[in-house]
């Protein structure tokens, strides 16, 4: 039997979102906490939550890596990192939801080159190396001037492959893989100003990784959403403000007036 854990980490917020939460856990981080804890119980899991920073010298959103560094880890099987600002919704065991011999398994971004953050992501990723732009950096760093992020498999109509950082279950040949493939953070960081989704998605452009896509449901935000704008995934995933919104849903969650089909939600409490 597979040993398994679920990860998440709490660093307090700086600058322009510091009101998202300070040195204490605000009450949505506690709302996601509660909830992944409850699912890891469900899928037979372990649950750890860090607050201490791993790579102190980077931005704290870049410690989402640790796991590939951190020898720690290294008594798991598989370790699915997942941000706090999302909620579990389902009945299905995501540990058993990919393919073992994968590397990692994570989420494309479904509709991220049309939808609302198309704009943005043009900006990231189009502009030239001198203003720092992600497709010029691929093209620097693996020395190749017509490196391209792949096509998704689940969604080839979409532009390119762009997986969503909140959620990464990665195996442990594949956090193996990792430390030893994964190239500089600090020359990422040199010469980009972004942060850990943009450095993932790079690195598992190299052909030696096994990616298995899960599908949108397993980590669906705000502007995927349907059913006029109500959180419809397996994860949903809140971003922003929006995250202020957990701590009531989550509350319907236990007493069983909002459910997509989570037995284990339902505590009563």
């Amino acid at each position: 039997m597979s040993k398994n854990l679920i990860l998440q980490y709490y660093i307090p917020y700086e600058s322009f979102d510091a009101d998202l939460g300070g040195i204490d856990m605000p009450d949505w981080a506690k709302a996601g906490s509660e909830n992944a804890q409850k699912y890891a119980e469900y899928c037979g899991a372990d649950y750890l939550l860090l607050h201490d920073r791993y790579f102190e010298h980077l931005d704290p959103r870049l410690d989402s890596i640790r796991m590939h560094h951190d020898p720690q880890f290294d008594q798991y099987d598989n370790v699915m990192k997942m941000d706090l600002d999302m909620l579990c919704n389902t009945n299905d065991n995501i540990f058993e939801s990919f393919d073992q011999e994968a590397d990692v398994a994570m989420v494309h971004e479904l509709g991220v080159h049309t939808g609302n953050p198309a704009g943005w992501l043009k900006r990231v990723m189009d502009v030239p190396q001198y203003q720092r732009g992600i497709i010029a950096y691929g093209k620097l760093l693996f020395d190749d001037k017509n490196w391209m992020f792949p096509k998704s498999k689940l969604y080839p109509k979409e532009r390119f492959r762009y997986m969503n950082g909140g959620l990464q279950l990665w195996t442990k040949h594949g956090r193996l893989k990792a430390r030893e493939h994964f190239t500089s953070i600090d020359h990422y960081v040199l010469h980009t100003r972004y942060t850990e989704q943009m450095y993932v998605n790079l690195q598992l452009s190299q052909p030696i990784f096994n990616v298995y896509e899960l599908d949108t449901y397993w980590n669906r935000m705000p502007y995927q959403w349907g059913n006029g704008n109500w959180p419809d995934g397996k994860i949903s995933h809140f971003l922003a403000r929006d995250k202020f919104n957990m701590p009531r849903l989550w509350e319907g969650m236990k007493i069983g007036k909002i459910s997509r089909d989570c037995s284990w939600c339902k505590t009563g409490s």
